[in-house]
């Protein structure tokens, strides 16, 4: 895989993971708006967070133009890493030991799977 997949591959995953925080933090404001059912999460955060995840879907599209699914989606797997660690970061979200852990062991899938023998 090119340098520039690879870049591809993890800023959708990045754009991904940022739309799941955002859409925590829609849900969290929805709580506190007082507004029941899902009109509440009709807010500002929530629709930055459906763009997000529209950039990322088209993103996502263009990557698939130039690798091979198999390799793409193996990327997806660092999402286990991020997004505990932004909602950890930007929300005091718990993350045991076992998390991190189970995301090093998913790290070392997508090396295992993105090798290529010289």
């Amino acid at each position: 895989m090119r340098a520039a997949d690879i870049l591809l591959c993890l800023l959708c995953v990045g754009c991904s993971a940022v739309g799941q925080v955002l859409m925590r933090a829609a849900s969290l404001a929805a709580v506190r708006s007082g507004v029941a059912g899902p009109l509440a999460w009709l807010n500002g955060t929530m629709l930055v967070a459906v763009c997000v995840y529209v950039a990322a879907m088209a993103l996502w599209m263009f990557v698939l133009s130039r690798v091979p699914l198999t390799q793409a989606f193996a990327f997806f797997g660092l999402s286990f890493f991020i997004v505990p660690a932004l909602a950890h970061r930007f929300f005091g979200d718990p993350v045991s030991l076992q998390t991190w852990l189970g995301a090093g062991i998913i790290m070392l899938g997508i090396v295992v799977t993105n090798w290529r023998a010289a």
